[in-house]
């Protein structure tokens, strides 16, 4: 059988620390696990000389079927970030509404646009199923297409969903009531005898 040392008002109280401290570890975690970071790669066209990187942070994974949009309106896309040739383009700089679309777990739009620079053309990202990138105050370009790893409902590093670490953080809590409950019967029984 289960005991801890001590006195019976010393193991309820470590109980209830226990309890405490694994319900402060869980809940946290459990309330920011969902949100994800997928790695973008932009790769240039042939002739094109701008490629580069960047992420896309979603409040949740993915999934596998169906067409889902996450924009900042509908709370589903916390950020957007690019890099190509030493630009930072991110969602606190775009202009126009933002969207980024998966089909059945695949990446299949993204519509983001941002200018830096003095000029409405000096420096933009515009994607939408491809990715166009000005340069040279805008006399040039360099074109190409957009992947991202960590598709199809899966993350890079996989998180538990916040239920599950919830189902399982109050199915602690509560088989720690039970004991209690049972040490503290077992305790007026041993003080009737």
């Amino acid at each position: 059988m289960f005991s801890l040392p001590g006195s019976r008002r010393t193991r309820k109280a470590t109980l209830l620390a226990l309890c405490a401290a694994v319900f402060a570890l869980f809940v946290p975690v459990a309330l920011h696990a969902s949100s994800i970071t997928y790695n973008l790669t932009l790769t240039p066209s042939a002739g094109s000389p701008f490629g580069g990187t960047g992420t896309i942070t979603l409040n949740s994974a993915v999934p596998a079927t169906g067409q889902v949009d996450y924009t900042q309106a509908n709370g589903g896309l916390l950020d957007v970030t690019f890099n190509i040739d030493g630009q930072n383009f991110s969602l606190a700089g775009a202009t126009g509404t933002t969207l980024v679309r998966f089909l059945n777990g695949q990446l299949n739009d993204i519509t983001f646009a941002e200018t830096i620079g003095t000029t409405p053309e000096r420096f933009t990202l515009d994607s939408t199923a491809g990715y166009a990138f000005y340069y040279n105050d805008g006399q040039a370009a360099s074109y190409g297409t957009f992947s991202v790893a960590g598709i199809a409902g899966t993350s890079p590093s996989p998180v538990p969903e916040p239920s599950s670490l919830l189902l399982f953080a109050t199915g602690l809590l509560g088989a720690a009531g039970l004991l209690y409950f049972r040490m503290a019967r077992e305790t007026v029984s041993a003080k009737s005898c």
